[in-house]
């Protein structure tokens, strides 16, 4: 079952290397479980699935769908998250439907903080800003 759709960009990480080796990705989520990551993570890819498992869906019964959220944090050297800033979300979701996205996403951050990262990821990605995008596609219509 398609539950939705978690996308990761990140900013600024190692200049051109990090750009050109993956800007974006998009990967399936199979359950918006929320689990606590396990590390050590190593890798960029490593912290983009540990945020999509610390995202839980809010019930599908309790909103309409199509809801995107857009935040932008940053990580300090032992993995807490700090710096964290909603840059985008839909416009045309019902404040009580948005409440429901919030909390979720609050949930998942303090699931998922601190990171366990390396230590030499952790010096590598400090201070540095992640965009993450949340996007609840479970009520589309797939093709």
């Amino acid at each position: 079952m398609r539950i939705g759709v978690f996308r990761a960009v990140f900013l600024g990480m190692l200049g051109l290397a990090a750009a050109l080796a993956s800007p974006a990705a998009a990967v399936e989520m199979e359950s918006g479980a929320g689990v606590a990551p396990h590390g050590p993570l190593n890798t960029l890819k490593d912290v983009g699935q540990a945020i999509l498992n610390c995202w839980k869906w809010p019930p599908e019964s309790e909103v309409r769908g199509g809801m995107e959220l857009t935040i932008r944090l940053s990580f300090k050297r032992n993995g807490e998250i700090f710096g964290a800033k909603l840059s985008y979300q839909k416009r045309d979701v019902p404040d009580a439907e948005k409440a429901l996205y919030y909390a979720a996403l609050i949930d998942a951050m303090k699931l998922c903080s601190p990171l366990p990262l390396s230590p030499s990821l952790g010096e590598a990605i400090a201070g540095r800003p992640f965009v993450f995008t949340f996007r609840d596609t479970r009520k589309e219509r797939k093709a």
